[in-house]
């Protein structure tokens, strides 16, 4: 294990290398988020308001506080960088060393995540603190437990996603285009710019199937209610099988993509 805890202080010292970059893009998750807090505030007119998509005023206004900032800790960003392996034989230097692929990207794409992590939990323990204050939310000590195994979940989970996206290279040639419009698709698709629930409720019954929303608004609806305890403890579970079916799929499509790898290059 010793080469993936290398592998994982790397990619710690990387998202720390540029400041200005990593500043900028923390910064600018929470454009989204003030811009649908006074969005929603102008929907409700008034705090006491249930409109019907089932949201109260202060669960939608702490479904927007997370969500965006859910989003951005659950992102990813290393499948441009699997592409340009495929694409010009980087792969060739993990081929011929004992190391596992997949095991390389969740060492960095976790190494990475710390510091971002690190004060994104400090907003979001923040924006907790004030809706429990501010919204006389009630919040539970189990409720706040659950939401970190659920966000340590979804972060695996929205990351085998992209990693069997990435996986797409060994077909397609061009392909860097395509994972800007599946990023911001996928985004939509999980909870991160609005509730699924407000687009009905066929919306609703597909996003419990997928395995999307539960990277951003399963974690997110922990916190504000919105769950019972037995649909929180079977989301966790829908969760943890679908990690489970995407790493076999991961390995599906790796070894069926190894096969048709050009080792030009790298």
């Amino acid at each position: 294990m010793n080469k993936y805890k290398c592998t994982f202080l790397l990619g710690l010292e990387e998202s720390l290398e540029y400041r200005v970059n990593f500043a900028l893009s923390l910064i600018s998750t929470f454009f989204p988020i003030v811009i649908q807090t006074f969005l929603w505030t102008r929907i409700y007119n008034s705090p006491d308001a249930v409109i019907d998509n089932g949201y109260t005023y202060p669960q939608i206004i702490l479904y927007s506080l997370l969500a965006g900032m859910v989003s951005k800790l659950v992102s990813t960003g290393f499948e441009y960088e699997v592409n340009l392996d495929i694409k010009e034989g980087g792969l060739n230097k993990y081929l011929i060393r004992p190391v596992s692929y997949l095991r390389y990207r969740l060492s960095a794409f976790l190494g990475k995540k710390v510091p971002a992590a690190g004060i994104l939990c400090a907003a979001i323990a923040a924006a907790i603190i004030v809706a429990v204050t501010a919204l006389s939310m009630s919040l539970t000590l189990s409720r706040v437990v659950l939401f970190a195994a659920a966000l340590c979940l979804a972060l695996l989970l929205n990351f085998i996603i992209f990693y069997c996206i990435s996986m797409a290279g060994f077909w397609l040639t061009e392909i860097e285009k395509l994972y800007g419009t599946i990023s911001i698709v996928l985004v939509v698709l999980s909870g991160g710019v609005f509730p699924l629930d407000i687009f009905g409720s066929l919306a609703a019954r597909i996003s419990v199937i997928l395995p999307f929303s539960y990277t951003t608004q399963f974690p997110v609806n922990i916190v504000n209610g919105k769950l019972s305890m037995t649909e929180i403890l079977t989301g966790m579970l829908v969760q943890a099988a679908w990690i489970t079916a995407l790493f076999i799929l991961a390995r599906i499509l790796w070894n069926k993509g190894i096969r048709r790898y050009i080792s030009a290059g790298g």
